[in-house]
């Protein structure tokens, strides 16, 4: 599997989260990225979204959805690109719905939108080392999976990794995104998304990283550790909104990334 990202993608996000962006910037970036835009205008139409009526060009879609999920949207083309060729396309939704999750439990928690927008970071790629694991060794996710039937909790699963591989699927989480240049502290709190007490950041993004998601089959989080980090942060009361609003957000990404319609690949940057 190649564990890169695409620069393009990288670069897009980057500008789309930085603070007082230029909307039109933001646009005329998308453009040189033809899949992301093409999936922004398809977002910007969907009915998540739910507008009165359509948008024509990738500004106005821009300014319809706004810059940070335009950031969002590239990395989740890019991310399906880094996922291809590994287990399924369930898996890669569940890494969308991870990321937008952690970043709405960040929010109801009180962190700024920036760490929430950190928090999306970390949860989509927070399985990632379990792919690199998979890729390492073949026995890995039967492996894995059968601690999961048994019940073992997400601690000791990691424990076991660093035992059997020298490291565990968060901590080669956390040196992708180090190396894919993500700031120091997203990197830190996805190394110990399954210890958020050894996380050496803001007690609230470890909290909201500790793994805010669903269980797939081969990767990503357990609903204790969800129902675990919504108690840390006295917010049992929204979980069934943040599932819900996750869930909702990824199906819509899923069919905008992959294109349901052939309508965006006509607009203009606008």
């Amino acid at each position: 599997m190649d564990s890169s990202l695409p620069e393009r993608n990288l670069s897009l996000w980057r500008i789309a989260t930085e603070p007082d962006v230029d909307l039109r910037k933001v646009a005329i970036h998308a453009s040189t990225v033809p899949d992301v835009a093409a999936a922004i205008v398809r977002y910007a139409n969907s009915a998540y979204v739910g507008a009165a009526f359509p948008v024509g060009t990738v500004l106005g879609a821009v300014v319809r959805v706004g810059s940070r999920t335009v950031g969002a949207l590239a990395l989740a083309a890019a991310s399906r690109g880094l996922m291809g060729g590994w287990g399924t396309a369930e898996n890669w939704e569940d890494a969308l719905v991870v990321g937008r999750a952690a970043r709405l439990t960040g929010r109801l928690a009180g962190v700024t939108r920036d760490e929430s927008e950190e928090l999306f970071v970390a949860g989509l790629f927070s399985g990632i080392g379990t792919m690199q694991l998979s890729q390492r060794d073949s026995g890995y996710l039967p492996w894995r999976r059968r601690l999961i039937s048994q019940g073992h909790f997400s601690e000791e699963i990691v424990y076991r990794e660093e035992m059997v591989y020298g490291v565990d699927h968060a901590a080669m989480s956390g040196r992708l995104l180090t190396q894919w240049g993500f700031p120091t502290n997203v990197a830190a709190a996805v190394a110990a998304h399954h210890r958020p007490s050894e996380a050496k950041v803001e007690k609230s993004l470890a909290a909201a990283m500790a793994i805010t998601g669903r269980e797939s089959e081969v990767g990503g989080c357990i609903d204790s550790d969800f129902e675990f980090s919504l108690s840390t942060l006295n917010l049992e009361e929204h979980a069934s909104f943040i599932r819900t609003e996750a869930t909702l957000f990824a199906e819509a990404a899923v069919a905008a990334v992959l294109g349901d319609s052939t309508e965006a690949e006509k607009a203009d940057v606008g």
